[in-house]
């Protein structure tokens, strides 16, 4: 009777955790909200990994939030429309699409007689694939598409331990004849499903797929503000990514994500789903509409600002404040010809919250 007890309870324990399988449902499509949280950076084992692991966030700790919004195709101009609409080519029918700042085409406003205004990434969603399949972006108020050339997929369904695969995405937008701006976007993502087992996370414990995505960016910028006509070519940008999800929860619940050119990677920046605490940023993208040029830059960063704001603080991969400007609101620029070559962000701070900014140091 012993020994029918302790292999009931043997098979229970060994039960209690499963492998799961990612389906298309588990992610989000039109319509649907996720919350998620920023943490400031903690020590994270990241080869702790494969089968029948625990991975123990339950130390993050929430500094801000934002509501991630999988929008609908309904909104947008009617060439958006015909370009990821219903009547589209079919690989370039989206499900959804989010705000972005991946690129930095709005950035170069400040140097137009035209605005350049909300960048956004379209996605497609179909049972084996989640693709990024283009993006938009507003001229003068009005939103022109941009399709790639060749489709980078983000995810390939169903997911499951040991799965692997590599894809490419390959996007030229060209805003002739309204600017003589042309930017070639390059990605290659090598992914890994390398673990399973337990997460636990502010929000609970679940059963989770660990994925581990490897994303090379090599990006060039077409542009004839200074003398003739040049490309820029900035190093090529490795980013990995770690991710933790489970079934159902449209999202990650995790995701741990370190960056730098070549081998040069950073401290790593956490998000994570979580309940709603009231930290959502007081602006955003859409409230306050800044552009820093040029960008890449080498000494003088100049910047065009739609609010006034405090100071600004930059920030390397590390997580370290590298320079801080007081007075950069009075004079319209800063210097930045001390910094290292490499990507910053920039923290602008204002009255109503912080945004922050990408910038890269030539």
């Amino acid at each position: 009777m012993k020994t029918l007890i302790l292999s009931l309870f043997l098979s229970a324990s060994a039960n209690s955790i499963a492998q799961i399988s990612l389906q298309v449902n588990d992610f989000a499509t039109a319509g649907d909200t996720v919350r998620l949280s920023q943490a400031n950076t903690v020590a994270i084992d990241l080869q702790n990994t494969g089968p029948n692991c625990t991975w123990d966030f339950s130390q993050l700790t929430a500094q801000s939030q934002k509501l991630v919004d999988y929008n609908p195709i309904g909104f947008g101009s009617l060439l958006i429309l015909a370009t990821y609409g219903p009547i589209a080519s079919t690989p370039y029918k989206a499900t959804y699409f989010n705000p972005t700042d991946d690129l930095p085409l709005d950035q170069f406003s400040a140097f137009l007689p035209i605005e350049l205004s909300n960048l956004s990434q379209y996605t497609r969603r179909t049972a084996t694939q989640i693709n990024s399949i283009g993006y938009s972006i507003d001229v003068q108020g009005q939103g022109l598409p941009f399709k790639s050339d060749t489709i980078e997929t983000r995810y390939e369904l169903p997911l499951q331990f040991n799965n692997t695969y590599t894809s490419r995405g390959y996007t030229y937008i060209d805003l002739s004849p309204a600017a003589d701006i042309k930017f070639i976007q390059h990605r290659e993502r090598n992914t890994t499903v390398d673990g399973w087992g337990t997460v636990i996370t502010p929000l609970g414990t679940f059963d989770a797929l660990r994925i581990r995505h490897e994303i090379t960016e090599s990006d060039s910028i077409y542009q004839t503000f200074f003398g003739t006509g040049t490309w820029i070519a900035p190093p090529s940008f490795i980013t990995t990514e770690y991710e933790w999800w489970t079934t159902g929860k449209k999202e990650f619940l995790v995701r741990v994500t370190v960056g730098g050119f070549g081998q040069n990677q950073g401290a790593a920046t956490v998000e994570y789903q979580d309940i709603y605490l009231g930290l959502d940023a007081g602006i955003d993208g859409y409230d306050m509409d800044i552009a820093f040029y040029p960008n890449p830059v080498q000494d003088w960063c100049y910047y065009k600002s739609s609010m006034p704001f405090d100071y600004i603080e930059i920030v390397n991969l590390k997580g370290q404040v590298v320079a801080k400007h007081e007075n950069a609101a009075l004079y319209g620029f800063f210097d930045i010809s001390a910094l290292q070559t490499g990507t910053y962000t920039v923290y602008i701070h204002t009255s109503a919250g912080v945004l922050h900014k990408k910038l890269i140091k030539l």
